[in-house]
């Protein structure tokens, strides 16, 4: 049997190594921004000049009007993000005063979500719905009507266009138990917006995919609904 001090230190270093550990998510090369699904935000992969940042909880207690999230990259927050259901708007400090980077502004078409991003300084932008890029599953873009969890699994992507219509990029998600991260966002975005709204565009649809699996019936607890990063692997 170990000695406490032992055990203590063995149990410190485990810890230790859990907190350090970051899995490894394969992101498209030709991808300018990627993130991925963590239980308390998202890790973002890829941001821009080789960088990555983390979405995390801007504070243990939330008070009335403070943001929801806090971007941080190198050690610095450089931004604040406060989230109403898919809507989130993006600051550069953690106050409802700061200046503004932009917004993330969702609508829906048939239940099914598009994003338009919108930059403090500049044009903006707005996806096409998320279209289901397997044949087979669940409804053939990524939508409210899913009716269990199994239906909200697949690989989904979404044209990117100007104020014009015209293409200038993409958006896209994977969402299955069987990769590294529950749900990995990668797209291929224009310079003129921001890495903080590339982030943001994520945790729009991160919320968004929340609320479709939290109104779908999990099929492995029988009834009731519940996340799809919890679910009991049955096989591919």
């Amino acid at each position: 049997m170990p000695r406490p001090a032992v055990a203590f230190a063995v149990c410190l270093g485990v810890a230790s190594c859990t907190a350090l550990y970051r899995p490894t998510v394969q992101i498209d090369a030709a991808a300018t921004f990627g993130a991925h699904r963590v239980s308390k935000g998202l890790d973002v992969d890829r941001l821009e000049r080789g960088r990555t940042a983390t979405l995390r909880p801007a504070s243990w207690l939330r008070l009335a009007g403070e943001p929801t999230y806090a971007l941080t990259a190198e050690g610095h927050r450089i931004a604040a993000f406060w989230l109403d259901g898919s809507r989130v708007v993006v600051r550069r400090e953690a106050s409802g005063g700061s200046p503004l980077i932009g917004r993330i502004d969702p609508s829906w078409e048939t239940n099914a979500i598009r994003l338009a991003i919108r930059p403090a300084d500049g044009p903006s932008f707005q996806t096409d719905p998320f279209i289901r890029q397997q044949t087979g599953g669940g409804p053939d873009r990524l939508s409210r009507i899913a009716q269990t969890v199994l239906d909200v699994r697949g690989k989904y992507e979404a044209v990117l266009r100007d104020e014009k219509g015209a293409a200038v990029g993409n958006l896209r998600v994977r969402i299955t138990p069987y990769q590294e991260a529950a749900r990995v966002y990668e797209g291929v975005l224009p310079l003129a917006i921001p890495p903080a709204l590339a982030v943001a565009a994520a945790a729009a649809l991160d919320a968004e995919i929340d609320w479709i699996e939290n109104h779908a019936v999990n099929v492995y607890r029988g009834g009731g609904t519940g996340s799809l990063e919890q679910s009991i692997p049955l096989g591919k």
